[in-house]
């Protein structure tokens, strides 16, 4: 730990439970202590002159994570205790990024002045206000750049002077790219021999920003992008999102956004078809547009002068009765904004794929050859590289857990030995030793009711395994956190013994899990473990196996315990989504896991199955990004299509898992209003009409530039 050096420092201090991060993945405690250690003894080592200055223990939120079983809280707080210990004044500042937003330091200011205890009775106390900024005027006035970033209000948004010249360097590079491209050549067969060619014209955001406005472009946006607005208006049954009003004679409707969601709100973001609309600008504009909104031909040394250009490019336009007027610039022809609106209109935006699974590969190993060192290639065994990641890094293990069920009395006296009740059981096996069926001994308990009476014969408790069952279940060891509710615990926690220590724990906490698996809950557990535990010594609790049902992992492997291991597929790996037809018409579906599809390719086949478990027949497969089609009613029914499709009813494929199918209209880049314009998930499973999409859906295929190439009706 060290005084910060350089960049955003917050101006509040954050409590240590909530922000303090190690710089280090340690592997516990003693790893932490080893290192502070090693901090404290070099401070102290500076010399005299440096005694008493307080130590500030600079954190990063976004840096470590829980490493070993030590959370974020705890790891902060051993890092403030090792420094005291060693009687340095420590105090914890945050580091800030760019990419943080004012949300983040909410907390900070919040907690100013609160106490953080840390164990042990000790505790350190977050500056008030006041108090910081007392200290960091105190400390750092020789450092007056760095005083005067401590002593900011808000953390800036905008770029930093090394992004800008990242930013000045990738323009260069592109430059010089598209230079070589369009050079031109002379009547010698020499080209151009400048770094940039005369024909790449370089035109900044602010260029096309007023050829958008001048040519009308802005409000062809708006007419296109409004019906997402008005359709935020009937979800919400107001107008926050917008409303109509007449401009010049005609309807126009005013989008508006609440102020909680404009920060960083962009509508000409939202949908895909805006770099369309880029482009369009960019292939109107000419050198002396550019050259007129940039201020080039200001120059005394400019062949055309800014006058001479302003007449050449603009209309002068009144805008108002007092004689004042502006100048327009000049639509590139007389029909350009209806012709855009047309264009953007028609535009389907066509998505990249990344759907290579595997590719033939080439290994090469070393060998002796007459005494020399040589590579020579593979040719025994697989050549294929894997271009997915396989699975997630976690590993289950499958597990044979005994639980309880209740069954009718016919069901359980089937295995009359797994009746959890002794004395039912007991009585039951009585009668099956006096020669009773099992009619008999459902008739002797409805005739003895009144014997029975605690005793419901449809629901009577019988011990089941889950390898018996469809159950299937797998276990995995997860830290102890306050997510371990009463009901958590009983139902996961594999380990009869421990969930009973955990159970007592709890209840002793008052069944509240954010006091009783809390850092200090934990250690609290673990000193009392004896007591817990009815009398018995027990291992410390850091980590506990839980399990969960099988579900779609799969196994690592087919021989040795890879067979016994299981793991899920990773985020992103859902490739394939297979629709089947049954023999009456009706579609069925199914996610092809990635193992299947890699094992298919291999050998070579298609990587969907052509026919499913129950034997029905491929319809077609749909992966990320495929564009289709949602015919209408009268379309299905006569299964010809319009000439003019309607492009709202096109929708892009986003994700699917089991039989369950995601999609967004195809142009939709960005949410309006996130998590809520299109369901929790930002994809929907079915239109506002609730219409099922995967239930009528046709793959359509588009070009790059924008047409329908083809249309799979099935």
């Amino acid at each position: 730990m060290q005084r910060p050096e350089t960049g955003l420092h917050a101006r509040r201090y954050a409590s240590a439970a909530k922000r303090c991060v190690g710089r280090h993945q340690i592997d516990g405690h003693r790893r932490t202590e080893i290192d502070d250690q090693h901090v404290a003894a070099r401070i102290k080592h500076r010399g005299a002159d440096r005694r008493g200055q307080p130590v500030a223990a600079q954190r990063f939120g976004r840096q470590v994570g829980v490493a070993d079983g030590v959370s974020e809280e705890d790891m902060a707080k051993k890092h403030i205790e090792n420094m005291q210990k060693f009687g340095i004044p420590v105090v914890v500042t945050l580091n800030a990024f760019i990419t943080d937003t004012q949300e983040e330091y909410e907390f900070i200011k919040k907690h100013a002045g609160e106490i953080v205890e840390l164990g042990f009775g000790k505790s350190v106390k977050i500056f008030s206000v006041e108090a910081y900024e007392q200290f960091v005027r105190e400390n750092y006035y020789k450092a007056g750049s760095k005083k005067s970033k401590l002593l900011l209000d808000d953390i800036p948004e905008k770029f930093i002077e090394r992004q800008l010249n990242d930013s000045r360097y990738i323009s260069r590079v592109v430059k010089g790219l598209l230079s070589n491209v369009v050079r031109e050549e002379d009547a010698n067969g020499e080209y151009e021999s400048e770094a940039i060619s005369k024909n790449v014209i370089v035109c900044s955001g602010s260029v096309t920003d007023r050829l958008k406005k001048d040519w009308g472009v802005n409000d062809v946006w708006n007419n296109i992008v409004y019906s997402r607005f008005e359709r935020l208006n009937r979800l919400t049954e107001s107008q926050q999102f917008g409303h109509w009003e007449n401009r010049g004679g005609k309807r126009f409707f005013q989008t508006e956004l609440p102020l909680e969601y404009q920060k960083g709100f962009s509508k000409k973001r939202i949908d895909h078809r805006h770099h369309a609309m880029d482009a369009i600008i960019i292939a109107c504009a000419t050198r002396n547009h550019v050259n007129y909104l940039s201020n080039e031909s200001a120059s005394k040394h400019a062949q055309i002068a800014r006058y001479d250009l302003q007449r050449m490019l603009c209309d002068k336009s009144k805008t108002d009765g007092g004689g004042n007027y502006k100048w327009i610039i000049q639509k590139p022809w007389t029909t350009f904004t209806q012709d855009v609106y047309r264009t953007l209109l028609d535009i389907i935006v066509s998505f990249k794929q990344n759907l290579r699974v595997i590719n033939k590969m080439t290994n090469y190993y070393q060998s002796y050859d007459d005494g020399k060192k040589v590579f020579k290639k593979q040719k025994k065994g697989d050549s294929w590289a894997i271009r997915k990641s396989m699975h997630k890094d976690t590993v289950f293990g499958q597990v044979n857990l005994r639980k309880i069920k209740e069954v009718r009395l016919s069901v359980a006296l089937e295995s009359p030995e797994k009746i959890v009740d002794k004395k039912i059981k007991e009585k039951v096996l009585q009668l099956f030793a006096y020669q009773y069926d099992k009619k008999k001994i459902e008739k002797y308990f409805k005739e003895n009711a009144s014997l029975w009476k605690e005793v419901n014969l449809a629901k009577i408790p019988v011990y089941y395994f889950t390898d018996e069952s469809s159950e299937l279940l797998v276990a995995v060891r997860k830290n102890l956190d306050t997510g371990f509710t009463e009901k958590k615990i009983r139902e996961s926690v594999t380990d009869t013994g421990i969930q009973k220590i955990l159970l007592n724990h709890l209840s002793n906490k008052g069944d509240k899990p954010e006091l009783a698996f809390s850092p200090d809950g934990i250690d609290e557990m673990n000193r009392s473990l004896v007591i817990l535990n009815g009398g018995k010594p027990h291992q410390p609790i850091y980590k506990v196996r839980v399990c969960e049902p099988l579900g779609n992992k799969f196994k690592v492997g087919t021989n040795g315990n890879k067979a016994a291991k299981y793991v899920e597929a990773a985020k992103g790996t859902n490739l394939f989504f297979a629709i089947y037809e049954t023999d009456a018409g009706k579609r069925t579906y199914e996610t092809i896991p990635l193992n299947v599809v890699i094992e298919r390719e291999k050998m070579g086949w298609l990587p969907v199955p052509e026919k499913n478990n129950k034997g029905e027949k491929l319809l077609f497969w749909l992966s990320p990004n495929d564009l289709v089609y949602l015919p209408t009613e009268e379309e299905l029914m006569s299964r010809i299509l319009s000439d003019k499709l309607d492009r709202s009813r096109i929708y892009k494929i986003v994700s699917f898992t089991g039989n369950r199918l995601y999609a967004i209209p195809y142009n939709v880049s960005n949410m309006i209003w996130d998590k809520n314009e299109y369901t929790q998930l930002n994809k929907v499973e079915s239109t506002d009409m609730k219409e099922s999409i995967k239930e009528i859906c046709m793959p359509i295929n588009v070009d790059r530039l924008g047409h329908i190439t083809e249309i799979i009706i099935k």
